[in-house]
């Protein structure tokens, strides 16, 4: 039988990874733009800063219009740093390649700060039914430990 001790429980949501799913409408006629200027958005921007990042990928369906972004990050912290370092270039996808609707899905231990700060900058601060917020109340993972 497992150990239960050594499942997080509630109380531990320190140490949980934080999950960010944002899924977008890509503007029509800029599929391929957006997935060159996401390419070097990781490359060249997330990846160089941000080394607490476990994951961060980009998915879309071929000839889709419709592109959902994956994070998994080791705490809130390090989502709250993502914010700080993509916030010029969260602006710019919206104005040149992204539609203004997005839906997003949270999972994760964060405060309304951190809330509101991924909410305007997914511009859904007015759509209280577009963004999800799930919190931990056990399990595990074999991420590294950075």
């Amino acid at each position: 039988m497992p150990d239960p001790s050594k499942h997080r429980s509630q109380e531990d949501t320190v140490t949980t990874p934080f999950i960010f799913i944002g899924t977008h409408k890509i503007k029509p006629g800029k599929r391929k733009a957006f997935k060159a200027y996401f390419a070097a958005f990781c490359s060249e921007i997330v990846e160089p800063q941000e080394p607490r990042l476990h994951s961060f990928y980009g998915y879309t369906a071929p000839d889709s219009d419709v592109v959902t972004i994956v994070q998994v990050h080791p705490d809130a912290d390090s989502m709250a740093t993502h914010m700080k370092v993509g916030a010029d270039h969260f602006g710019e996808a919206y104005a040149e390649y992204l539609e203004p609707e997005s839906t997003l899905q949270i999972y994760g231990t964060l405060n309304e700060a951190l809330i509101q700060t991924i909410s305007v900058a997914a511009q859904t601060e007015k759509d209280d039914n577009s963004v999800t917020i799930r919190e931990p109340f056990t399990g595990f993972d074999r991420l590294p430990q950075r």
